[in-house]
């Protein structure tokens, strides 16, 4: 089963949001390249992937609420049931009431105008490029060659992220 994106949709909650602060080093059709890379890139529930733990719920109802911190507690308690529902297709668990209640508190007590923390992603693609996985592949061995002091973690996030 794959996510249940109706509500999001219906409810227009940015689940996305491109780098707004950090300049791309280059700029193509296909997306864009951060030599340095960047950590303000979020796009949650891009892939089939599920949240499979209690912390990672914690992270994905932080960012919702950092994207989106004109949601009412009310709202963001709806939206935080919606994504913790199973049936949903956004866990892969059925969350305990008492520790979800602990979770919803924690994350409103965040601090909005603080970023969540986020991995480093030097290779951002556009949506709707049409481009295969193979092709993304490419362009990141292309892009990450040219960079003589990628590390293996580099390379480890930017295959990751490709799948």
């Amino acid at each position: 089963m794959s996510h249940n994106m109706d509500y999001i949709h219906r409810n227009k909650i940015v689940y996305k949001r491109h780098p707004i602060n950090d300049e791309p080093t280059a700029t193509y059709p296909w997306g864009w390249y951060y030599e340095n890379g960047t950590h303000e890139y979020y796009a949650l529930f891009h892939s089939k992937s599920k949240i499979t733990t209690y912390r990672s719920l914690k992270w994905h109802l932080y960012v919702l609420l950092y994207l989106n911190p004109c949601l009412t507690k009310s709202e963001f308690t709806k939206l935080a049931e919606f994504i913790a529902d199973k049936k949903n297709g956004f866990t892969s668990f059925t969350i305990n009431s008492s520790i979800f209640s602990d979770i919803i508190e924690k994350v409103l007590e965040y601090d909005t105008n603080i970023a969540p923390q986020n991995r480093l992603r030097k290779v951002v693609f556009k949506d709707g490029t049409g481009l295969t996985t193979s092709d993304k592949l490419k362009i990141t061995g292309s892009l990450i060659g040219r960079n003589k002091n990628a590390s293996a973690s580099d390379i480890y996030e930017i295959m990751l992220y490709l799948h």
